[in-house]
């Protein structure tokens, strides 16, 4: 070999390699510390940075200094990578320079720090970074130590599977009698045990592409281990297709908790993405042979900006002040069957006021111990911003404006446009409405000619402004439906006999419980609990009492609440955590 320098790019490869087959013991792969050159189109002008007083908030931060700065992984394509000539690139990577675009006006307006799962959460507490964007999975654990947006990308546990085996590979019911490989340091092995009723041979590998090299061997005929390191194994052993994904975790943007603008601004931004395109483009330029994954729309097009953010932000303690009376505090709305209403005897009624009884009962064993204050929306709203209600409920919708002024809980109900019928009338599906008559209430117009013309029905429209005039119709025989929002239509189908509402939904609105915004360990309270009643079945039969349709699907979060459920009402509020 001639004594000549080693081309840099070769160099990169050479360095990069056995650092990106080398596993920390904990099963994170290794962190890297390359020195990276200047992104292309990245500025390289340093923003005069204004000093701000201890405490600011995050957006506060982002605008004085003029630049995002942004935790990424350097080792784990396609979320984020050192590329041969020393740059970084991956989805996290261009998710970053979207939001530094967006809220500074400047793609290139972006710093990327490098961080390991396991270290996300410090370099978030320190301010090191503003927000998190790689494959770093929302548990309940790390709920205690950071907020987090809504998933952009769905991991699990899944298969590696050679190409050729793909057709007959495709779910975990076809590994009967063939050999897995596994590495030992991760969860894979119990992962599949618990989806299949049958015994697995599985092989044990001390490291990833030890297991990767046995499936081109032809020794194994699967890699079980979570997607995001299947990615790394198709780069490894490109004739290979990941199929059967079989347990599902949300990965989602992290951020500072307690920060409740930043917190809209992360989620408002993402839903702007959504809706023009952005997020979708992003996803198939690095998931090109994927769908997206399905993402809750929130309604509105309300997105904060970044020149609003507030200096500082007050913290509420919702959770002290419930233990310091021993009671939950529930702004109500009484109109809005069937899920709050005032019933024969005067007392609250419906599902969300059942819900809460329950909250009440797991946190403070008595679930009676609540003060119903009946209220608007609006004034429920403020209610909560100002600390005289603990929750506020009444079908609420989760809309952007609503966003902008308090918190929310997980979805608990599924609102959107549907149909109301009269039982036994053939009507089931939106194709037995075509060349039919239909009263649609105004504001519900535009989704049903959108919905038809998807469905390639005809039916005669005849818009009605109210709900009563719509119904009157129907019962008249004019109209075969009534097509308007379900959240709405339900307390009428309850009242009265021989209607109901169908199933179907036209589109998805999500309903939940009314928070006080910048809350973050009420929140976490709220929906780890939530999520306890989901796994016990508590949370589905409840539903099943006032509903004929499938209770929603809760985020999925794995591992066990990072707290007690169950408020120590003798206890300082230092000791429950969160």
């Amino acid at each position: 070999m001639t004594n000549q320098k080693m081309p840099r790019r070769l160099l990169w490869l050479i360095l990069l390699i056995p650092i990106l087959l080398t596993a920390c013991a904990n099963g994170e792969e290794a962190e890297m510390r390359p020195t990276l050159s200047p992104l292309p189109g990245a500025s390289t002008t340093q923003p005069t940075s204004t000093p701000l007083p201890e405490g600011a908030t995050t957006g506060a931060r982002v605008r004085a200094r003029g630049k995002l700065r942004v935790g990424v992984r350097y080792d784990l394509r396609p979320f984020g990578y050192v590329t041969e000539e020393g740059g970084i690139a991956g989805l996290g990577v261009d998710m970053g320079r979207e939001l530094a675009r967006r809220w500074l006006g400047d793609a290139g307006a972006v710093e990327f720090r490098q961080v390991r799962s396991d270290t996300a959460v410090e370099h978030i507490q320190a301010g090191d970074v503003d927000l998190v964007i790689t494959a770093f999975i929302h548990t309940q654990e790390r709920e205690s130590q950071a907020d987090f947006s809504l998933p952009y990308f769905i991991d699990g546990h899944a298969l590696l599977v050679r190409a050729a085996d793909a057709p007959v590979l495709g779910a975990v019911e076809s590994l009967q009698g063939r050999p897995v490989g596994v590495v030992a340091w991760t969860d894979a092995a119990e992962a599949l045990r618990a989806a299949v009723p049958f015994t697995l041979t599985f092989q044990t590998y001390e490291r990833f592409d030890g297991a990767v090299a046995a499936l081109e061997r032809g020794e194994i005929d699967a890699v079980a281990d979570l997607r995001r390191r299947l990615f790394w194994g198709r780069q490894m052993f490109p004739e290979t297709a990941i199929t059967a994904q079989y347990t599902h975790a949300s990965v989602a943007l992290a951020f500072p908790q307690n920060d409740p603008f930043f917190a809209d601004l992360v989620n408002l931004t993402f839903q702007e993405m959504l809706d023009d395109g952005t997020y979708a483009e992003l996803y198939g330029r690095w998931f090109p042979s994927e769908y997206p994954p399905a993402i809750e729309r929130w309604p509105g097009d309300e997105t904060p900006r970044l020149e609003d953010a507030p200096l500082f932000t007050e913290t509420p303690d919702t959770i002290e002040a419930i233990r310091s009376r021993r009671r939950l505090a529930v702004a109500f709305v009484r109109d809005r069957s069937p899920f709050s209403y005032v019933d024969a005897s005067a007392s609250p009624a419906g599902y969300e006021v059942n819900l809460v009884q329950r909250l009440a009962g797991r946190w403070l064993g008595d679930s009676t111990a609540l003060d119903f204050i009946t209220t608007t929306v609006e004034a429920g709203q403020e209610m909560l911003r100002t600390g005289q209600a603990d929750l506020l409920i009444g079908g609420v919708v989760h809309d952007r404006a609503a966003e902008m002024r308090v918190d929310f809980s997980l979805t608990t109900y599924w609102a959107g446009e549907g149909l109301m019928v009269w039982a036994g009338t053939p009507i089931t599906d939106l194709r037995d409405l075509d060349r039919q008559p239909v009263a649609v209430l105004e504001e519900s117009r535009d989704i049903l000619e959108t919905a038809a013309q998807e469905a390639g029905v005809r039916p005669t429209i005849m818009p009605q402004p109210t709900l009563a005039g719509a119904l009157s119709l129907l019962e008249g025989g004019y109209v075969m439906a009534i097509v308007g929002d379900r959240a709405d239509m339900l307390g009428v189908a309850y009242a009265t006999e021989g209607l109901g509402v169908l199933p179907l939904r036209l589109i998805h609105v999500p309903l939940a419980l009314a928070l006080p915004p910048g809350d973050s360990a009420f929140r976490d309270l709220v929906n780890l609990t939530l999520l306890a009643m989901k796994a016990d079945g508590e949370l589905d039969a409840l539903y099943a009492t006032w509903f004929d349709d499938a209770p929603p699907t809760l985020e999925s979060w794995p591992g066990i609440p990072y707290r007690p459920l169950r408020l120590d009402l003798s206890a300082s509020p230092e000791s429950d955590g969160g």
